[in-house]
């Protein structure tokens, strides 16, 4: 595995046209704080789909709806750029567990918590994302307790008060990359594999259970990174495969164009 953390901000402009074409091997995972594409809102609704529209038209609040709105456009902005093609022409396909792909690739996955959005994006591959503010989390021990792997549960238990809700949302960003990215569906149960959850100790998958090594395979086979590029966020990547290496990159409103 390899991992040298490069990170770039696209700031002015849409970014230089070497960063749309990505390396095999490479995971290269945009950022974006979406209040800062709030004014080009329209911008990006006229690239989406129908489908795409029906779905924002059934968010209750408006400010989901917006959200959607933005994320959608700017994950097409970029596979157009990372293709070549119109942003307003791609056509996803969506596999058994509603996951999107892009018919002839790049893979991709999208992840957003709040106004914050991840992009990770290769050439080929299974590759999953996750994002979410660190924050404190009142129900971290039931949740370990009722879903968590054993070996994560024990893990949480012995850190220090200080550092229980980063070790929570450690565990729970790598394993939610590590489900989208396996693309059996959210459904798997989180208890059946295990990460590493210590703050400070390299991100990994350290088990597997059995019976879900048909779909999945074994840890040895498995990528895990995380990122702490927006602000009071942490990030996890998950790929299938070892030797893979991430980089970063920034979306600001310069990214339009």
């Amino acid at each position: 595995m390899h991992d040298d953390g490069t990170s770039m901000a696209t700031g002015g402009t849409a970014g230089p046209i070497d960063d749309f074409i990505i390396p095999p091997g490479v995971i290269r995972v945009w950022f974006a704080d979406l209040t800062g594409f709030a004014a080009h809102r329209a911008a990006l609704r006229a690239l989406l789909a129908e489908d795409e529209l029906d779905r924002a038209g059934r968010f209750l609040m408006e400010r989901l709806t917006d959200r959607f709105i933005l994320r959608r456009g700017l994950l097409r902005l970029l596979l157009g750029r990372c293709t070549g093609r119109d942003p307003a022409s791609l056509r996803f396909d969506y596999g058994t567990h509603g996951k999107p792909s892009l018919p002839g690739g790049p893979s991709f996955n999208l992840a957003d918590s709040e106004d914050s959005l991840a992009i990770a994006v290769a050439v080929d591959g299974l590759v999953g994302a996750d994002i979410e503010r660190l924050r404190p989390i009142e129900s971290a021990e039931g949740i370990a307790e009722r879903f968590f792997h054993a070996s994560e549960r024990a893990a949480l238990q012995a850190l220090p008060p200080d550092q229980g809700d980063e070790g929570f949302l450690l565990a729970w960003t790598r394993k939610e990359a590590f489900i989208k990215a396996a693309g059996v569906g959210l459904s798997m149960p989180l208890d059946r594999f295990a990460v590493a959850v210590t703050p400070g100790e390299p991100p990994a998958v350290l088990a597997i259970d059995d019976r879900l090594r048909a779909d999945v395979g074994t840890p040895d086979g498995w990528s895990l990174f995380d990122r702490r590029v927006l602000p009071g966020t942490i990030a996890a990547v998950a790929a299938r495969g070892t030797g893979w290496t991430v980089e970063t990159r920034v979306m600001e409103a310069g990214f339009l164009g």
